[in-house]
């Protein structure tokens, strides 16, 4: 899990490409993810004295282009619909600093790499599309990089990120499966919580 977390950053290098329509998919992702890279350059120095402050850059850049509702439910799986509304409320919190956590450890350790964005296949009239990017490394093979969007309330939210076609929530789903199955969903929750008050990047995801 924590190399799938380290090359989902790898995306977040983008080369340059012509500026297209705020509610094309594939514009919101490269933006958001030239803004981050732009503001992550800038508080560089800050970030190294106080590593924690990229938790509230990725909160407040990237965070809100995720459907965290939809990813909590698949990543549940089954056991979502056994939850009480409670239990859903404290997971989706739970997992979405988790991921949080995950993406912005991986974030402080990120290094320039080439990033490709590949010609959009599905229609967007659809309603859900993968965004395809590929990274090109100096030395191996290229790593597919792929974002999963859907519209929800006239808004693009991503709900998946595979890396090399590994799920990242289908990763958790397993692993989220076995503990529940053990232990109990509320077990699970409260690990969630306990490893979401830990204040220092570094921890590694769950």
């Amino acid at each position: 899990m924590k190399r799938l977390a380290t090359l989902l950053v790898l995306a977040l290098a983008v080369v340059a490409a012509p500026a297209a329509p705020a509610d094309d998919p594939q514009a919101l992702v490269q933006q958001t993810t030239e803004r981050m890279l732009a503001t992550l350059k800038k508080e560089r120095p800050l970030l190294e004295k106080e590593p924690e402050r990229i938790y509230d850059l990725v909160s407040d850049i990237v965070l809100p282009h995720f459907d965290f509702v939809a990813m909590s439910r698949w990543a549940l799986g089954s056991h979502w619909r056994e939850a009480s509304r409670k239990q859903k409320l404290r997971f989706v919190r739970a997992f979405r600093t988790l991921l949080v956590r995950t993406y912005a450890t991986a974030l402080l350790e990120y290094t320039d790499e080439e990033v490709v964005f590949l010609p959009l296949r599905d229609d967007p009239a659809s309603g859900e599309v993968t965004v395809r990017t590929e990274v090109r490394r100096t030395a191996g093979e290229p790593i597919a990089i792929h974002y999963r969007l859907h519209l929800r309330r006239g808004a693009w939210k991503v709900f998946d990120v595979t890396v090399d076609g590994i799920s990242l929530v289908a990763n958790y789903r397993t692993s989220f499966d076995t503990e529940v199955r053990e232990h109990g969903l509320d077990a699970l929750i409260a690990r969630l919580e306990e490893r979401a008050a830990r204040k220092q990047p570094g921890a590694g995801p769950a």
